[in-house]
């Protein structure tokens, strides 16, 4: 499965994986609970190591 960057509004981010770009989407932009921890992008690891965008504000 492809590991993604998922990077929030406030600057952090982390690394999830799911099993497409859909997935990934879809299930990183339910409702948080967190005020201000919307998410503005999330990029795929490719296998070279490279990230390509998924998705941007």
């Amino acid at each position: 499965m492809p590991t993604y960057k998922v990077t929030l509004r406030n600057g952090t981010s982390s690394d999830r994986t799911f099993e497409s770009d859909f997935q990934a989407v879809n299930e990183t932009h339910r409702p948080h609970s967190e005020s201000g921890a919307g998410i503005v992008k999330i990029d795929r690891y490719e296998e070279d190591g490279s990230q390509s965008d998924v998705w941007s504000v």
